[in-house]
């Protein structure tokens, strides 16, 4: 006698399988720590120049023998270094390798940026979020993610690694997306250590800017520019968005930024932006919009942005709705690379 192979029978093979993949799925946040723990310990640097032993990886790092050798197993399964297999021998591989200090690494500056325990806090109280809509991080850790960021100097350099790495990228396909040539100055609001503005400055020579961010970031943007040649073209403003923007700039630019902050929030920035623009001023919104069929990468980051900041990745029609209520209105919608990042033209209403 069989027994009929059923989604619904336990016994069957399609149950079993649907098992194996929830039960590998639930044990994602297992694998992630373990890599964090592996990156803090510094292993992927220690194998840059060749196999090592667990002995020899545990004096290096001040870890107990056994569990290191325990911890770098399991990874070695999940593809992340090599257990050669003989001689107690762990080796660098691909996987490992992305994992090396990287400024200009988004997966290796993430990397520590998820592992730093105010990070983890926030994630145990990801139902607080889905209940109220609101951060979880501000919960967990009895702070706002922007005020530890603003006076932990360890926190904000984890944060602005993060941020800085997809800068990194993204700036040039900015500067290569939109023609500014017509334009004599430009204003980047939030402009973080300052890449995009200094890649818009080196593409169009004639453009002078004005970058604006929190006053321990704008030093750090001032160092940037100076030291690409540019600080004769670009003013620093340390200041607070909500708060000032300076006028009657041709175009403005605010990359990755609405989407920290909830609806209410971003209409109150762009009315501001509105305030300060000419009739003939453009502002350019960089971000994330979502699609009909957004990647799961798109969305494992809006999830990350409720529960950082209550902020949210939206889409295109969410988007305009907000520029309606703050008197603007959207010209144009480009694409900026191959992935969900658009430049959005918009001008006032």
């Amino acid at each position: 006698m069989t027994v009929e192979q059923t989604p619904e029978n336990p016994g069957t093979a399609a149950r079993a399988a649907a098992e194996e993949t929830v039960n590998d799925i639930l044990q994602g946040a297992w694998k992630a720590r373990a890599i964090h723990v592996a990156v803090e310990l510094g292993v992927p640097e220690l194998l840059q120049e060749g196999p090592r032993t667990a002995t020899a990886l545990a004096e290096a790092t001040g870890a107990h023998e056994q569990t290191l050798r325990r911890l770098l197993r399991l990874l070695a399964t999940v593809g992340v270094f090599d257990d050669l297999g003989h001689d107690d021998l762990f080796a660098q591989n691909a996987l490992s390798a992305v994992l090396l200090p990287d400024p200009a690494s988004p997966v290796a500056t993430d990397a520590r940026f998820q592992a730093a325990p105010w990070h983890w806090r926030a994630w145990e109280q990801l139902t607080h979020s889905v209940r109220t809509g609101e951060a979880s991080f501000d919960v967990a850790n009895g702070t706002s993610f922007w005020q530890l960021t603003h006076e932990d100097p360890k926190a904000r350099e984890l944060f602005n690694r993060a941020m800085g790495s997809v800068s990194l990228t993204e700036a040039g396909q900015v500067a290569a997306a939109y023609d500014f040539s017509g334009a004599a100055t430009a204003v980047d609001i939030g402009g973080g250590r300052g890449s995009l503005m200094a890649a818009v400055l080196d593409a169009f020579p004639g453009l002078r800017g004005t970058l604006l961010e929190r006053p321990p970031v704008a030093e750090e943007a001032r160092e940037l520019l100076t030291g690409r040649g540019l600080a004769d073209r670009c003013e620093i403003l340390p200041g607070d968005f909500f708060e000032t923007i300076p006028d009657g700039a041709d175009v403005y630019l605010i990359k990755h930024v609405l989407h920290d902050w909830d609806d209410d929030d971003v209409v109150r920035i762009l009315r501001r932006i509105a305030t300060a623009m000419k009739p003939d001023s453009r502002l350019l919104v960089i971000d994330n919009l979502i699609d009909e069929r957004p990647a799961a990468s798109t969305l494992f980051v809006d999830l990350l942005l409720l529960v950082l900041v209550g902020g949210a990745e939206r889409s295109e029609s969410e988007f305009a709705a907000l520029l309606e209520k703050s008197g603007l209105r959207v010209e144009r919608s480009l694409p900026c690379g191959a992935g969900p990042v658009r430049i959005v033209e918009i001008r006032r209403a």
